[in-house]
């Protein structure tokens, strides 16, 4: 990441899915689309880009994968997820004192919390560039895998 001299705008370029969460998220789920991806980047042969907004689109049905930017923007996929008839699989910041982390996600019964473990070896995940650019360090921040499963029927606890 870094800043233009221009305009002070913030560039994102460290964003694609460090290689070791793609995988074990891969085996778990059959995603059907790729949210918030390029057209160097997505990992699923369908995929939504900036320009080809997500949030514009239809999740109902779907498995979404989502790993929006690290920016303001994050409730808007959150909520579109809450919204929608789909099992969303987020990477996003552990960010437990976010508003939509305590509206949408904590002790929710459709949602899986799991927190990341450290990078064992470096200074967080790497997360490449869109053109395969090594980052001299990781993410700092923790992170966290959240599931959001608006598809499979929640059984009901009786007491």
């Amino acid at each position: 990441m870094g800043k233009t001299a221009k305009n002070q705008k913030l560039i994102m370029k460290w964003i694609r899915t460090p290689k070791s969460i793609w995988e074990n998220l891969s085996n778990e789920f059959n995603f059907t689309v790729d949210a918030c991806a390029s057209d160097k980047n997505h990992l699923v042969s369908k995929y939504w880009t900036k320009s080809n907004s997500a949030l514009d689109k239809n999740w109902d049905n779907e498995i979404v994968y989502c790993h929006p930017m690290y920016d303001i923007h994050i409730p808007k996929f959150v909520k579109k997820a809450i919204e929608s008839k789909c099992k969303t699989v987020f990477l996003l910041p552990a960010s437990t004192n976010a508003g939509y982390f305590h509206k949408h996600f904590y002790k929710k019964k459709n949602v899986d919390i799991r927190f990341l473990p450290k990078e064992k070896g470096q200074k967080g995940y790497k997360f490449y560039s869109d053109d395969n650019e090594e980052p001299i360090t990781g993410y700092l921040r923790p992170l966290m895998i959240v599931v959001v499963d608006n598809l499979t029927k929640m059984e009901k606890i009786t007491i």
